[in-house]
C-alpha cells in the first residue's frame, strides 16, 4: 500500500513515463543492493537493475495497488530478473555474505559459529537451489520481514515464515551431517 505522495507519483508516471524519475531515484539503491548480493559482478547487478526499472516503467500502466507496497512489486520484478540471470549462469547461485547477517542466520538456525562453521555454512548456502536461497537472502541479507517476503513472492506472511524455517532446518540438518 503506497503513501499518498507515492500514489500520486505512480499515477503521474502512468500518464507520463518521463515522470518515472522520482520512483527510480527512490528505489534504485535498494534494488541495486538486492541484485548486487545475488550476482558475482557489480556490472551484472547494474544491468539487472536497469532491466528491472525498464520493465517496471513499461508495465506501470498495468500496475494496480492491491495492498502490497510498490516496493514489493519492484522487488518481484528484480527477483524475476535475477532468476533469469541464475538460469543463464547454469543455476549457480551467488551470495555476498556479510558477517553480521551471517551470524544472525547462524543464531536463528541454532548453528555453532566458529570459523570452520562459517565456512561450512557458506558452502551449504552455495548449494541451495534458487528459491530457498532467495528466501534466506531476503530475510537475512535484505532485512525483509516475513510480510514483505510474502508480498514479493505472492504468498502469505505465514507461508513465508514457514518456508524460511524449513530452509533453516534443512541447513541445520546439512551441517549436522557434516559434523
Amino acid at each position: 500500500m503506497e503513501t499518498n505522495g507515492e500514489a500520486l507519483q505512480i499515477e503521474a508516471a502512468k500518464r507520463d513515463p518521463a515522470r518515472f524519475g522520482p520512483l527510480y531515484e527512490r528505489y534504485f539503491g535498494d534494488i541495486f543492493r538486492f541484485l548486487a548480493r545475488r550476482t558475482a559482478r557489480e556490472a551484472d547487478a547494474a544491468d539487472l537493475a536497469q532491466q528491472t526499472f525498464l520493465k517496471a516503467m513499461l508495465a506501470l500502466p498495468r500496475y494496480r495497488d492491491q495492498g502490497a507496497p510498490f516496493r514489493a512489486w519492484l522487488y518481484r520484478i528484480a527477483l524475476n530478473e535475477v532468476r533469469m540471470y541464475w538460469r543463464s549462469s547454469k543455476g549457480r547461485v551467488y551470495m555476498d555474505l556479510g558477517l553480521a547477517e551471517t551470524l544472525q542466520l547462524m543464531q536463528d538456525a541454532e548453528l555453532p559459529n566458529g570459523e570452520e562453521d562459517l565456512r561450512a555454512l557458506e558452502t551449504a548456502l552455495g548449494r541451495l537451489r534458487e528459491a530457498p536461497a532467495a528466501l534466506i537472502e531476503m530475510r537475512y541479507f535484505d532485512g525483509m520481514s516475513f510480510a514483505e517476503i510474502g508480498q514479493v513472492l505472492g504468498i502469505s506472511e505465514d507461508a513465508a515464515k514457514m518456508r524460511t524455517h524449513r530452509v533453516l532446518g534443512a541447513l541445520r540438518s546439512s551441517l549436522e551431517r557434516k559434523a
